[in-house]
């Protein structure tokens, strides 16, 4: 029993040196229809298709790390993500390496830090970006 309660008390001390970070990242449909967006990936187990009505915001990611101070989404595991309206027609195919407004370059999400390492990420879809 004593070693389970030294054990249960390391683990805390290692668990409140270390920083965590928590982060959320959602996508807002600021568009007038309602929208599909397919996040392809070759491994079929990490594809996610999230379906996001009018003026709705749908978490994307979430995630936390023990020892960073620091998170920010990622899509690394995605060759591309697909924009399709209720009739699946395809409105805007996003690719990695794209110039301009691209959901893959974070720079162009909404960062915000409401609170000390909790991290806040939104991508807005426009009417402009899938017309």
């Amino acid at each position: 029993m004593k070693n389970i309660i030294k054990v249960i008390l390391f683990s805390l001390v290692i668990i409140s040196c270390d920083p965590v970070a928590d982060m959320e990242a959602n996508i807002k449909n600021l568009t007038d229809t309602s929208l599909n967006i397919d996040f392809v990936s070759s491994d079929v187990n990490l594809r996610k298709i999230l379906t996001i009505a009018p003026n709705e915001v749908v978490l994307f990611q979430e995630g936390f790390d023990i020892g960073n101070t620091y998170l920010e989404p990622s899509l690394i595991d995605y060759d591309s993500v697909v924009i399709r309206d209720n009739n699946q027609s395809i409105l805007k195919i996003y690719k990695p390496n794209e110039s301009g407004k691209n959901i893959y370059n974070i720079k162009n999400w909404i960062a915000k830090e409401p609170s000390k390492r909790f991290f806040v990420y939104d991508y807005e879809v426009t009417n402009n970006d899938i017309k």
